[in-house]
C-alpha cells in the first residue's frame, strides 16, 4: 500500500502543502471551510502525521517530560493529572519517568528527552542530584520547571507550596486542642523539604514554651509500612505521646494502621495530622485531618509556566508558592478526652 504524502492530501483538498501543514499543527489563519476540507481529505486518504520526522525538521517537538522521584506516592499522581490536563490543552504530549531517587537514572532520562527533541520538562529532582547536573541543564537552554522540591538556586522556575507554614498549621491545630506531647513522623534526613517542615513544627512548639525533643522526631520512607513501623517503635519507647504530625499522608495512613493494632481509637486515644490531602485522606475512617497543598494545581501551574517558556517567555525565573490550608476531619480530638 502506497504511503499517503502531504502533497497527496493537498491535491485532494485543492490547497497548498503549506496549508495542510498549518492545519495539522493547528496554526495559522485558516478559514473554517478550508480547514474542514483539509480534515476531510486527511480522513478519506488515511494520512498519518509523522511526528518524528517533524521533530527532526523543527529540532523540537510537542513532547514534554515529567521526572519524578517516586511515582507510587498518590500525591504525585494528583500532580501528574494536573500537569497532563494542562499540557493536553496545548496539544502537548507528556512522558513520565520515575528516577527512584537515582541521580544516574535522572541523567539518562534527561539525555533521552533531549535526544528526542523534547520541548521542555517538569522535574522533582532526585535528592542526591549534584550541582554539576543543574549547571549542565542550564547550559542546554531547555525550559525546565522544578516542582515540589525547591531548586538549589534561583536559576530555575519553581512551583511548590509553603512547607514551613503548612506544618505550622498542623502543629498549631494539635496545640489548640491541648496536646503537648506531639511527635513528628516521616521524611528522610538530608531532605530540604523535611527541614522546612521540621522548622514549622519546632517553631510552633517553641512559641508555646514546649521543648523540642529530638527523640520524638523520627524519619521513615514514604510508605504505609514504614509509617506503621516508625509509630510502633516510637510509642513503645514513649507511650506518653498523644499526637503526631506526619510528613506525608501516606505515612499517616501507616501510623493509623499501627494505632489500630495497638487498639487505640484514632481521634479519641491519639490525634493525627497528615500532609498532602491525597484522596485516601477523606476516605479512611476516621477521616484524616491534613494539610492540603493542592497537588493537582501545582501540576497545572507547572504546566502553564512550562508552556509559556516554550512559547518564548524569557522573563527572570519565577517562584510560584501555592498557600497550604488545613483540612479538619475526625482524626484529632481534644487532649482532655484522651486516655492515658
Amino acid at each position: 500500500m502506497a504511503t499517503i504524502t502531504l502533497a497527496d492530501v493537498a491535491a485532494h483538498a485543492q490547497v497548498s502543502t503549506a496549508t495542510v501543514s498549518l492545519v495539522l499543527r493547528n496554526q495559522g489563519r485558516i478559514s473554517d471551510a478550508t480547514r474542514k476540507r483539509v480534515l476531510a481529505a486527511l480522513e478519506k486518504l488515511g494520512y498519518v502525521y509523522n511526528q518524528t520526522a517533524a521533530n527532526l525538521r523543527n529540532r523540537s517537538s510537542n513532547q514534554v517530560g515529567l521526572l519524578l522521584h517516586d511515582i507510587t506516592n498518590p500525591f504525585y499522581a494528583e500532580m501528574t493529572a494536573g500537569l497532563s490536563d494542562e499540557m493536553e490543552s496545548h496539544q502537548m504530549m507528556l512522558f513520565l519517568a520515575n528516577t527512584a531517587e537515582s541521580a544516574q537514572r535522572q541523567q539518562r532520562f534527561v539525555d533521552s528527552l533531549l535526544q528526542n527533541s523534547a520541548s521542555g520538562m517538569v522535574m522533582c529532582a532526585a535528592r542526591q542530584t549534584p550541582a554539576l547536573f543543574y549547571e549542565s541543564l542550564r547550559r542546554r537552554q531547555i525550559p525546565v520547571i522544578m516542582a515540589v522540591r525547591s531548586p538549589p538556586d534561583s536559576g530555575f522556575d519553581y512551583v511548590g507550596t509553603d512547607n514551613f507554614l503548612g506544618i505550622q498549621l498542623a502543629t498549631q491545630h494539635l496545640l489548640n486542642q491541648g496536646h503537648r506531647n506531639i511527635a513528628f513522623i516521616g521524611g528522610q534526613e538530608g531532605s530540604s523539604t523535611r527541614a522546612q517542615r521540621l522548622g514549622g513544627y519546632s517553631s510552633k512548639l517553641l512559641e508555646n514554651q514546649i521543648p523540642v525533643r529530638s527523640e520524638w522526631i523520627v524519619s521513615c520512607e514514604a510508605t504505609q509500612s514504614s509509617g506503621a513501623q516508625a509509630c510502633t517503635a516510637l510509642l513503645a519507647a514513649f507511650p506518653q505521646i498523644t499526637a503526631a504530625v506526619c510528613y506525608q499522608d501516606i505515612v499517616a495512613l501507616g501510623v493509623m494502621l499501627a494505632l489500630r493494632q495497638k487498639d487505640k481509637v484514632i481521634g479519641r486515644d491519639f490525634s493525627l495530622v497528615g500532609f498532602d490531602d491525597i484522596s485516601e485522606a477523606s476516605l479512611v475512617q476516621p477521616g484524616l485531618t491534613t494539610v492540603s497543598v493542592a497537588a493537582r494545581e501545582i501540576g497545572r501551574k507547572a504546566g502553564e509556566l512550562l508552556y509559556s517558556r516554550i512559547q518564548g517567555n524569557d522573563e527572570p525565573p519565577k517562584r510560584i508558592i501555592l498557600p497550604p490550608s488545613l483540612v479538619i476531619r475526625e482524626s484529632c480530638a481534644s487532649a482532655k478526652f484522651q486516655r492515658g
